[in-house]
């Protein structure tokens, strides 16, 4: 009986628990995940530790409104409300969309998340966390709540080295919306034994294309051409009614669902550049301790 119960209360406690798998993003890229605002537009924001110093990573243009190698002040969310943190600004020159925040101390946990994509292949599985459209929710975690940002999976579609400036832009197959500018993007090193995630690059768009706006013009099955069929411009309604598509000269932008970032290792450069950063250490409590009062939502 003793030890029908003995196993019992393991079931109980493994399923109350959040065990690690390799399909899912860890604590140590949640955590670091930050929703920041510039005046009122919002974006994302990550953290990430070069020698034993914490820095800020964000896309360049989240942050085009403040000044270049200069204090500034952003806001970031935490489970409490928005807190006003004074920044110092270092971005990466053209074409580079990545900006590195140094704030006056260390801001989330220093879980171990390397920022490298030496090993990153094109075909493997990367994910990105975010908050597109400033979207956000609370929600709770060994009893406290946090804000967490979305997390989205793709694929890592190519690789546009620039081995004459040390850059590379990585291209992802997966949606990125406005508000997931900042992201960081993570993927898993399969040829180590932990295959912890890494940091291999910064979220700042998507490839776009523009396609015509068409309104419907009502036809019936005899007047379809094969030039209708063609240029697929017939549309067949769940009513039954048969419609042919008509450019009407307008056009719209829209997303290819190929997500664009830059290669961490441009934020690393500059950041030796300018090693300023807090020095890190493990027994991080939470923002709210560490730096001003919030502010009103």
């Amino acid at each position: 009986m003793a030890h029908k119960l003995f196993v019992a209360l393991i079931v109980i406690v493994l399923a109350g628990m959040t065990l690690p798998s390799h399909g899912q993003v860890t604590s140590n890229v949640l955590e670091r995940t930050l929703l920041i605002k510039v005046a009122s537009e919002s974006g994302t924001a990550f953290t990430i530790e070069v020698d034993d110093r914490q820095y800020i990573i964000t896309a360049k243009h989240v942050v085009n409104t403040l000044p270049d190698e200069a204090d500034s002040t952003i806001q970031i969310l935490k489970k409490t409300g928005w807190f006003p943190l004074k920044v110092k600004i270092f971005k990466c020159a053209a074409p580079v969309d990545i900006a590195v925040l140094v704030p006056p101390k260390q801001i989330t946990v220093n879980f171990p998340l390397e920022p490298t994509s030496v090993g990153l292949a094109v075909g493997q599985d990367a994910y990105f966390v975010g908050f597109p459209y400033g979207l956000h929710f609370a929600k709770t975690y060994n009893s406290l709540p946090s804000i967490y940002g979305f997390v989205k999976k793709a694929t890592v579609a190519q690789l546009d080295s620039m081995p004459e400036s040390s850059m590379q832009r990585i291209l992802l197959d997966g949606y990125n919306n406005p508000g997931f500018s900042g992201s960081p993007m993570v993927w898993r090193d399969s040829g180590k034994p932990d295959g912890a995630l890494k940091i291999a690059g910064v979220i700042v768009s998507y490839e776009s294309y523009v396609s015509p706006v068409l309104d419907k013009l009502e036809i019936r099955e005899n007047q379809i051409t094969d030039e209708d069929r063609a240029q697929n411009r017939v549309l067949h309604a769940s009513d039954g009614q048969i419609y042919r598509l008509r450019d009407t000269g307008r056009l719209v932008q829209l997303n290819t669902g190929i997500a664009t970032a830059w290669d961490i290792g441009s934020a690393v450069n500059l950041i030796h550049k300018h090693p300023i950063g807090p020095k890190v250490t493990n027994t991080f409590t939470g923002i709210e301790a560490s730096i001003q009062s919030p502010v009103p939502c």
